[in-house]
């Protein structure tokens, strides 16, 4: 065997060890994030005892997001490590993508929330709010940019994917406030009051929400195809 064909062996035998590695990480990342979503959940409801209407909150509604999509995760992963072999790549690169946006969407209006110029902050030192808009968000960003295999440069319309979370909470909280579940006293937030507000400004507001949305899963994926490949260089 000459030094060329041992090189390569040895290479091949790094990219493996890194790729099962990887996929064992994801498997203890994606149980930890399942299991902070099921706690923080079911402490909010305990706590909070606002039944349905917990729904109404953005933060709720991408736990739950989160939750459904990183259990599909995680049975993939299972799969995928003991066939030794990749399923459905795009689809749960996507399912990934948009778990990171909802994330990301909601640690930006948590920061935002803390800012001096809010009188009511966010009780973050609670377990659930701690889980919810913290841990939750920066387990799912960092794992997913920097131990997601990449599926290459993503288009426009890839790109949109990315925004099925505002997709997911306007279905949820336009059914509840239109059935009449939520009345208006208890419409979490003023852009979502329909109606007190005129048409253009409704739609001006989603479309906003899926511009943030879009710009939030272009970077992502772009941070995704630039950290990703740490993973396999070689010493590591």
């Amino acid at each position: 065997m000459d030094d060329r064909t041992e090189k390569l062996e040895k290479l091949e035998d790094h990219f493996d060890r890194r790729y099962k590695e990887k996929k064992v990480l994801n498997l203890l990342v994606g149980a930890m994030i399942i299991v902070m979503c099921v706690f923080a959940l079911i402490y909010m409801a305990n706590i909070d005892r606002e039944g349905i209407l917990m729904l109404r909150w953005m933060t709720v509604d991408g736990t739950l997001f989160t939750l459904i999509l990183t259990v599909f995760f995680f049975i993939v992963n299972i799969v995928e490590l003991s066939r030794n072999t990749e399923l459905t790549r795009r689809a749960v690169y996507f399912t990934r993508l948009s778990s990171a946006v909802a994330e990301s969407v909601i640690i930006i209006v948590v920061l935002i929330s803390q800012l001096p110029v809010f009188p009511m902050h966010m009780h973050i030192a609670r377990p659930d709010m701690f889980f919810m808009h913290i841990a939750i968000p920066v387990l799912v960003i960092a794992s997913f940019t920097m131990n997601d295999s990449p599926i290459g440069k993503l288009s426009r319309r890839e790109i949109f994917y990315g925004t099925s979370y505002v997709t997911f909470y306007a279905v949820i909280i336009l059914s509840l406030i239109g059935s009449g579940v939520i009345r208006r006293e208890y419409i979490p937030y003023g852009f979502l009051d329909i109606k007190a507000m005129s048409a253009p400004v409704i739609i001006a507001t989603i479309a906003a929400f899926y511009v943030m949305g879009y710009a939030v899963s272009a970077c992502l994926s772009e941070m995704n195809r630039k950290l990703y490949w740490r993973w396999f260089r070689p010493g590591a």
